[in-house]
């Protein structure tokens, strides 16, 4: 049988459109994927309220403020946008990079949230033990991942490549201490400060 130029054609572009789709869903995120770094992130992504948090999951003030913005979060859910990058204070916390990567593999299932509400406000309980795992551990699966999953994740190579990348970015933008935030592009150093600034858009929860 002879196909005509035309029906030739056809069949080539027939056969380059299944080609790039192949492509497509062999290159794109499948449909089970979590993007780590939205699942940090709460709130409208055009709310007048932009907070990105560089923090140290074992700094006290970094506990302090988390609890500072859950209170405003949950009075101005519509008004807020907040983003929670990685800044471990290796040299003054001995659980820094651990519960850094445990907060980054919770949030690859995305179960960043519920470990984050449960771990700082435990910050004392866990922060003075030799050996805080267990206690990850257990807040993890409060959490909901799976555990498989998350021993895997918390032992792989890239997980650390992640963190001290996202650290590298706040030492650029000139941050040195936790908790550092940038509230609408402006830099607001520790608790009191965010709260102060916080007060400027909010002045009725004063």
């Amino acid at each position: 049988m002879v196909l005509s130029k035309q029906k030739i054609t056809i069949l080539i572009v027939g056969v380059a459109i299944v080609v790039v789709a192949i492509v497509r869903l062999i290159l794109s995120p499948s449909a089970g994927s979590i993007d780590a770094v939205a699942a940090r992130t709460q709130g409208p992504a055009q709310a007048r309220v932009n907070i990105v948090e560089f923090l140290d999951f074992e700094c006290p003030a970094c506990a302090k403020g988390a609890m500072e913005i859950k209170e405003y979060l949950t009075k101005h859910p519509g008004d807020i946008h907040l983003q929670i990058k990685y800044f471990p204070l290796m040299n003054m916390h001995r659980h820094a990079l651990q519960v850094a990567s445990y907060a980054e593999c919770v949030s690859r299932q995305g179960k960043f949230w519920p470990f984050f509400d449960t771990l700082m406000p435990l910050q004392s309980q866990w922060s003075p033990l030799f050996s805080a795992e267990a206690i990850f551990d257990q807040i993890a699966g409060q959490a909901g991942v799976d555990m498989a999953k998350l021993r895997a994740c918390v032992s792989s190579e890239d997980v650390p490549t992640t963190i001290m990348n996202e650290k590298s970015l706040g030492i650029s933008l000139g941050v040195k201490s936790t908790p550092t935030y940038f509230i609408n592009n402006k830099m607001v150093v520790g608790y009191k400060s965010l709260v102060e600034e916080l007060n400027k858009y909010f002045p009725q929860d004063k």
